[in-house]
Parts: C-alpha cells; structure tokens; sequence
C-alpha cells in the first residue's frame, strides 16, 4: 500500500499537467527597471495578488495606471484534469502579463493549480506567478516562505499620502512643507483696523451682518465686529 501511494505521488508529479507547471516566461530586460505596479483583472488571483504584491514582491502596488511604471494583467480560468491519476480534479489556470506604458509586454507567466478542499487554487497560483515576476526582476533578493527580504529590494520614491489622495479625487495636492507660505506671511487682525484692511488680509466674508453702527464679518473660522468701521473685536 505504501509503495502504491509513493507511485501515485511520483507520477502525479511528474504529470505535465502538474500543480507547479506552467508555460515558459518572456523576460525583457526592461521588467528590471519596473517599481510601481497596477494590477488588473476583476478575479480571484487579481484580487490575492493586490493583496500581496509589496509582501511577495519588491513592487509596490498603484491604485491606478497613470501611477504605475507598468500594468500586470491576471486572467483566471478553471478547468477539470482528464489525468487518471489526478482524479478528475478541478484545477485553476492563471495567466499573467507584464505591459509597459508605451505597450511593450515586458514579461508573461502561466501557472496552473490544483483546487484544494475550500479553494479553487488560484491564490496558490498567483502566488507563484508573483514569485516568478520576483525572481526574473530581482534576482538577487531572496524569496522565503513568508515573502521577500525587502532589505535588499531597490529603493523605491513613493508618492506622499496627501499627493496620492488628493490625485485620486481629482484635486492639487497640498504644497509640501518646503513651499509652504512662511509663517512671516499670516497677517494678524488687530483692533482699530477699518474693514477695507481685514478684507484685504482675509477676503470677503462669507456672511456680512448690518446691524447699524455694528457689522460683523463672518468667515469660516472667525468673526470679526466692527463698530463706527473700525475693528473691536475678533472671535
């Protein structure tokens, strides 16, 4: 019985239909230069590879095209293994592409896995088409159980937070500390000025209330009181 499953076990590895097969990869010299990553593809390894791109990779993932150095396009299909020895068993067929901006395909890889009891085998098979995307960018980082040894992975300039978000919903970002207006810019509003003054530090109010020989200006943070047009009071 015992020297029956080791032959089931040999032969199944062996099968070219093997959970670890997959067709040979396309490397251009180019995928070396690649940092930044969008990940399309609307299924199962998609989703697993975005989950785990920056832990399985040197690549840090962009959540849109125009911030990635190149796209990487999953397609997912599932199949039945007409292999005897393989039972008949569902198995995922995970294909992925590697395209430059200008269109170029700078590298592809097929993996094909085994369902297992609760999983179709897709997150299985994205990950060994990430790890091969590793091996063939960086190959002199070590891949481990758990990921890859980032001290040794490229530097890579990611944008800031604020630049990111405020580029995602379609407004300039901030400017960064260094650009900044100095402190020696902000004009303080003091009692006695007229209202020509405070309008021409802070604006025009947003609400202008007459009550005679008071007004007061309303802005978004303060209120200013003027009396006989003249400044007494900020709040």
């Amino acid at each position: 019985m015992e020297r029956l499953w080791l032959f089931l076990a040999l032969a199944l590895l062996c099968s070219p239909e093997s959970a670890f097969s997959g067709k040979k990869n396309t490397v251009n010299p180019r995928v070396r230069d690649i940092r930044t990553v969008f990940i399309k593809g609307n299924n199962e390894a998609a989703v697993k590879a975005r989950q785990n791109l920056s832990a399985w990779t040197c690549f840090r993932l962009a959540n849109n095209p125009g911030q990635a150095d190149a796209t990487l396009d999953f397609s997912q299909q599932q199949s039945v293994s007409g292999a005897i020895l393989s039972g008949n068993r569902e198995r995922s067929i995970v294909s992925a592409e590697l395209t430059a901006k200008d269109g170029d395909v700078l590298w592809s890889r097929s993996t094909t896995e085994y369902a297992g009891i609760i999983n179709t085998g897709a997150g299985s098979a994205a990950r060994y088409v990430l790890d091969h995307l590793q091996a063939d960018a960086f190959p002199q980082v070590k891949i481990g159980f758990r990921g890859v040894n980032h001290s040794g992975c490229p530097e890579v300039s990611a944008p800031s937070t604020a630049a990111t978000e405020a580029s995602m919903a379609g407004v300039a970002a901030p400017l960064p500390e260094s650009r900044a207006r100095p402190a020696t810019e902000t004009k303080e509003i003091k009692s006695g000025m007229t209202t020509d003054q405070v309008e021409k530090i802070l604006g025009a109010p947003a609400t202008k209330v007459d009550l005679g020989e008071k007004v007061l200006y309303k802005y978004k943070d303060m209120t200013v009181e003027f009396h006989g047009g003249k400044v007494t009071d900020v709040r």
